[in-house]
């Protein structure tokens, strides 16, 4: 997590971590900009989003299932204190970035989520 801190910080000039929240191949959760701060995670849409990282190369394989459903819950407490809406959709990164971002394997997973949006349009 330090190391991707030190990156966005040193490298992108940015303020902190780009994202809101980060998965660990544990299943640990770990706060980056949280709830309150708007993220740095996706050009067009940061202000209106909250970017959850998961931590590891998922072109080929999916994170464990722990880190899976740390997401989802994560998600589901998120929309429980309001931070999310109820009616909020689901996207990947390469849905608004030039990016293979969040791989194959875990793009292909998150399509199965509840509340994902196929058909996203980044400037509507």
């Amino acid at each position: 997590m330090r190391e991707v801190q030190t990156l966005h910080q040193d490298d992108n000039g940015w303020s902190d971590i780009g994202y809101n929240f980060a998965i660990g191949s544990d299943g640990a959760v770990y706060e980056g900009r949280g709830w309150y701060r708007v993220g740095a995670h996706a050009i067009g849409v940061n202000n209106r989003s909250i970017g959850i990282v998961f931590f590891g190369d998922y072109v080929s394989d999916l994170p464990p299932p722990k880190s899976l459903q740390a997401a989802k819950d994560l998600i589901a407490i998120g929309v429980k204190a309001g931070f999310i809406s109820p009616f909020h959709r689901l996207i990947g990164h390469r849905q608004v970035s030039a990016t293979e971002c969040p791989g194959q394997s875990l793009y292909s997973e998150i399509t199965s989520w509840d509340r994902f949006l196929p058909d996203f349009d980044v400037n509507a």
